[in-house]
């Protein structure tokens, strides 16, 4: 019987349908858990006058047929006691062992709704019987259910499981069982988020991993994996619409545009908002192809995806200063306009990135410190040329006792982050730069008299030292997984501070660096009106800051005049979005109740006019008195790791019109990496060995990646050389590799 049970399935739906008829209610749990039928009565229970008798007799009664003429063949109470014995298997609800004269059993069993005998004994085993029920027996009710659960069924044991579900989880133990459509949902995962071709499955080398791990995995061919990869794709898109449906009140934006390999024109659209759990989220809606560059084309595509998803309430959209995408907005304006789909007017509907307009200040910036710049690019670029000179410059280093691993990182002109990094990484190496001169004979000769100088250097330090600064401020504001909108104003004061301490400076080209740059600072950031009323709004609703904090900050830097005009305006705009928060409620609620035209009730209905229209005054009173009470209040102790969204949620109750307004302001982006850093994937997934997937495959892979990864952390497809560094001195402490690989390495070809 045990040898048999894996042979045998779980059909309680179709049991309890049939012990019903048998009016046979009660269950026994199995050894592995699975709830069984109970055995037929026994003897005694049949004889017996207690409450479980009448149960019993009325079983035995149901064996009967409609005309209430008893079956043929049907068992009766003494051959019914067979059940004595204690069955394992569920096949006994629906067959009964046969005994002889003596009292011995005869090794067969009779159906209860046939009577049709089988052999039944230990060496046989059930499948006989099951088989009959399900293929043979006509009289067995609830036939069909009972082959559905047949086919459904788990053939398979299932294995312990001892392993982590993600890296952040614990080890946990589980149970486990094969299952082809779970291995297959989960390659295409596989696909999507690690940026796999299709033709991967196909590899010889992945075809025989899973032979030896997952034999019985059917391996899919690559043209399933990419219908699948559209399958989900479109599951995923489902719950997003979904999500943005039931819990967002209004979405910020974040747009840009892209060319591929193919010189085919992208656009990104990302939706940033807060759920009603006050977690902030960062979805890619949209990866399509648009016509050109131009600002109509770019308005009109992007108000296509909004009417794609349903998104007719929009806070803000940030883009960056491209001339082109002032006039997409402008045009993306005029169409929203109708739709009633901004706040204030759409006075605030337009963001520019931060990290763009910073680009344009520091870039004013390193004009006067080019040439020593490009100096340095060179002998970079030099080194890194060919694996001889690096394998020299390594020598180098090693004779100048240069105990730094960085590797030497070239820049690329038209990024100054970039060329930060390269100068960071090169300044360190300046003596191992003056000690190539005297070893490579080549390098005196490529550069000549255009060496870098000492001087040269001393730019680059200072140069360093000034751009670390501008380059954690990028690196902070361009977070899109928290809130970014508070943190606007204090970097930009932040900036200004270093600025005028530039312009003040004694070293003359620091100076003129600093004031090139606060020419272009005031050009973007010089005034109030020149800036997003919500940048000043998001500092207000941060508690740690609140209103004092802006006026005296501005102060700071500005006359007390514009001090008090920032606050007039600042205060008047949030007051004004308080009410068309609590106007947009009361809409939702059902709106303003109107007085009734009947006469005959005209006084119970002035009564009741008084009473909400009472009502609707001590509302607003409150609402007043709720942005007044926030102001009111001491604020929060300054702390680097303050959760702001976790204390707006914290404080629903206290400040609900407040709340909803802080909800949609702090989810506004200072910046367009969010989009930017789809145009990385987007170029791995349409490289040069990919070019012919098509825009949809594009927008398919990219959007689905978004909406399915776990982590925000960016794909690490290269290792950086400290890695790679690590992992072989690791590696060639083992003899055996030392020993057959290690001397090869060292011939010279």
């Amino acid at each position: 019987m045990a040898s048999n049970s894996n042979r045998e399935f779980s059909s309680n739906s179709v049991s309890m349908r049939i012990s019903g008829n048998l009016n046979s209610k009660r269950k026994a749990i199995s050894s592995d858990g699975r709830d069984q039928m109970p055995p037929p009565p026994s003897r005694e229970n049949l004889n017996s006058s207690s409450p479980s008798s009448a149960n019993t007799q009325t079983v035995a009664s149901n064996f009967v047929s409609n005309e209430g003429t008893p079956n043929e063949g049907t068992p009766s109470p003494t051959s019914l006691a067979c059940a004595s014995k204690k069955v394992r298997s569920e096949v006994w609800v629906h067959f009964v062992k046969l005994k002889d004269d003596q009292g011995n059993e005869t090794g067969r069993a009779k159906c209860v709704y046939c009577s049709k005998d089988y052999l039944a004994n230990s060496e046989q085993g059930t499948s006989g019987l099951w088989k009959h029920l399900r293929d043979t027996c006509k009289k067995f009710p609830n036939k069909k259910e009972f082959v559905e659960a047949y086919k459904s069924r788990d053939k398979m044991q299932k294995i312990l499981n001892f392993q982590k579900a993600s890296e952040s989880e614990k080890s946990k133990l589980s149970c486990w069982q094969f299952d082809q459509q779970a291995c297959r949902d989960a390659l295409v995962k596989m696909i999507i988020k690690d940026e796999l071709p299709f033709r991967f499955v196909e590899g010889e080398g992945f075809r025989e991993f899973i032979q030896v791990s997952l034999p019985m995995f059917q391996i899919p061919s690559r043209y399933t994996i990419a219908r699948d990869c559209y399958y989900l794709f479109v599951q995923e898109k489902k719950k997003l619409h979904a999500l943005l449906t039931s819990q967002c009140q209004r979405v910020s934006l974040t747009t840009d545009t892209w060319t591929s390999i193919q010189n085919v024109s992208y656009l990104c659209l990302t939706a940033h908002f807060i759920d009603s759990g006050w977690n902030l989220h960062k979805r890619i809606l949209n990866f399509c192809v648009v016509k050109s560059h131009k600002g109509i084309n770019i308005g009109n595509a992007i108000d296509f995806c909004m009417d794609e998803w349903g998104l007719n309430k929009v806070m803000c959209i940030t883009v960056d200063n491209a001339s082109s995408n002032d006039t997409a907005v402008q045009q993306l304006k005029k169409k929203l306009t109708k739709k009633n789909a901004f706040v204030l007017g759409g006075e605030a509907f337009h963001m520019r990135c931060f990290a763009h307009i910073l680009q344009l200040v520091v870039k004013d910036g390193l004009e006067s410190a080019q040439y020593s710049i490009r100096r340095i690019r060179d002998v970079v670029k030099y080194v890194r040329g060919s694996p001889q000179r690096l394998e020299m410059f390594k020598k180098c280093c090693e004779s100048a006792n240069i105990k730094s691993k960085a590797s030497l990182q070239l820049d690329c002109p038209t990024r100054w982050n970039s060329t930060y990094l390269m100068l960071e990484s090169a300044v360190v190496y300046q003596k191992v730069f003056d000690k190539l001169e005297d070893v490579d004979s080549k390098f005196l000769g490529e550069f000549g008299n255009d060496m870098p100088s000492e001087v040269d250097w001393t730019k680059a330090r200072n140069l360093t030292r000034f751009l670390k600064r501008f380059y954690d401020v990028t690196c902070k504001i361009s977070g899109s997984l928290y809130s970014t909108s508070n943190l606007y104003f204090p970097e930009i004061m932040r900036v200004l501070k270093d600025l005028q301490a530039f312009q003040s400076s004694n070293d003359l080209n620091l100076a003129e660096m600093g004031r090139m740059m606060r020419e272009k600072f005031d050009k973007y950031w010089g005034s109030i009106q020149k800036m997003n009323v919500m940048l000043f709004i998001a500092v207000v609703l941060d508690p740690r800051y609140k209103m004092d904090y802006l006026a005296a900050k501005y102060k700071s830097f500005y006359s007390e005049n514009d001090a008090n005009d920032l606050v007039t305006r600042v205060t008047n705009s949030l007051r004004a979005l308080m009410d068309e928060y609590k106007g947009n409620e009361q809409v939702g609620m059902g709106g303003v109740i109107n007085p009734s035209n009947d006469v005959e009730d005209m006084v119970a209905d002035e009564e009741l006019d008084d009473y909400f229209i009472e009502r609707e005054k001590e509302q607003s009173l409150v609402s007043k008195g709720e942005l007044d009470r926030y102001f009111g209040e001491l604020p929060e102790k300054y702390t680097h790791d303050f959760d702001l969204l976790n204390w707006w949620k914290v404080n629903v109750v206290r400040y609900p019109i407040l709340s909803k307004v802080a909800k949609d302001v702090l989810a506004i982006q200072s910046s367009t990496v969010a989009s930017e850093s789809a145009f990385s994937t987007g170029g791995r997934t349409l490289d040069r060995f990919r070019s012919s997937l098509t825009p949809t495959t594009a927008e398919v892979l990219i959007c689905c990646q978004d909406w399915l990864r776990s982590s925000s952390k960016p794909i690490q497809l290269e290792e950086t050389i400290e890695d790679l560094e690590s992992l072989e001195s690791e590696i060639t402490q083992d003899p055996e590799i030392v020993e057959s690989v290690m001397p090869r390495t060292r011939v010279d070809c």
